[in-house]
C-alpha cells in the first residue's frame, strides 16, 4: 500500500511539473515575439510622445506588456525545468508563510535528464518545506500548552522561516543543496547512507539518493548551526 500511494504521488508532481513547464514555455514564447517586435513598439511610443500623447504612451505600454505579467515570480536559470519547479515551490512556500532565498547559476546543457532534474529538486524542496511544517505543528502545540498554563493566549510575531536554495556548478559537478530551519541539536551530523537511513527520511530522499548515484554523485545529510542541510552532487558531462 505505502509504495501504490508514493508512486501515485510521484505521478502527480510529474504530472504538475509539466504543467508548469508548459504555462513557462508559452510565456516564454510570447515574449520572445514580444522581443522580436520591440523595435516597432518603441517607434510607436516615440511617435506618441513628439505628439504629446502621455495618456495613450501608458496605456499602449500597458497593452504590449501584458505577456509580461506571465512571467511574475519566476526565477529564470536558463533550464527551463528549473525555473518551473522553483516558481512552482517558491509559490507553495510563500502561500504556507515560508520564504525561499534562491541563489542559482547553471550552465545551459549539462547532460542530465529532466526527470532526473526534477526528481533531485523536487523532492529536496518537498523535504524542506514537510519539515517546515512538522517543526510549525509541533510549535503550536508547545505554544497551546504553554498558553493554556499561563492563561495567556497572545504571541509575538516571528519572521518567516527561510528555506536556502543554492544550485552551482564547479569544473564537471553540479551542486544543488537545500536547507530549511529545524530543532536538531546543533553541530554538524552526517546521516549514514544505509538503508534504514533512507527509511527514516522518506521516499523522496531515497529517489534522490539513486538519482544521484546515476550520475556518479552522493548526497549528504547534516545539521549544522539549526539547519537540516541537503546537498546533492551530480557529474556531468556536457554533450557534444
Amino acid at each position: 500500500m505505502g509504495t501504490r500511494r508514493n508512486l501515485k504521488r510521484e505521478s502527480e508532481k510529474a504530472q504538475m511539473l509539466r504543467s508548469q513547464y508548459e504555462l513557462l514555455l508559452q510565456a516564454w514564447s510570447e515574449n520572445a515575439m514580444l522581443f522580436h517586435d520591440m523595435e516597432n513598439h518603441l517607434q510607436t511610443i516615440y511617435q506618441l510622445a513628439r505628439e504629446g500623447r502621455p495618456e495613450d504612451i501608458m496605456q499602449y505600454i500597458s497593452r504590449v506588456s501584458r505577456p509580461m505579467e506571465h512571467l511574475s515570480g519566476i526565477l529564470w536559470t536558463g533550464v527551463g525545468v528549473v525555473d518551473a519547479v522553483l516558481n512552482a515551490k517558491e509559490k507553495l512556500a510563500t502561500e504556507k508563510g515560508y520564504r525561499m532565498d534562491i541563489n542559482a547559476q547553471l550552465p545551459a546543457n549539462t547532460g542530465i535528464s529532466e526527470d532526473d532534474f526534477c526528481t533531485v529538486l523536487t523532492n529536496l524542496l518537498d523535504n524542506a518545506i514537510e519539515s517546515l511544517d512538522r517543526e510549525r505543528r509541533s510549535a503550536g502545540r508547545k505554544r497551546d500548552r504553554a498558553g493554556s498554563e499561563s492563561g495567556r493566549t497572545c504571541q509575538p510575531e516571528t519572521p518567516p522561516p527561510v528555506i536556502q536554495v543554492s544550485l552551482r556548478s564547479i569544473h564537471r559537478f553540479l551542486i544543488v543543496r537545500v536547507s530549511n530551519p529545524c530543532a536538531g541539536q546543533p553541530g554538524p551530523r552526517l546521516f549514514p547512507t544505509s538503508k534504514r537511513d533512507g527509511l527514516r527520511h522518506g521516499w523522496g530522499l531515497k529517489s534522490v539518493r539513486r538519482t544521484v548515484e546515476k550520475y556518479n554523485g552522493s548526497l549528504s545529510l547534516e545539521i549544522a548551526e539549526g539547519r537540516f542541510i541537503a546537498t546533492a552532487l551530480l557529474f556531468f558531462v556536457p554533450p557534444g
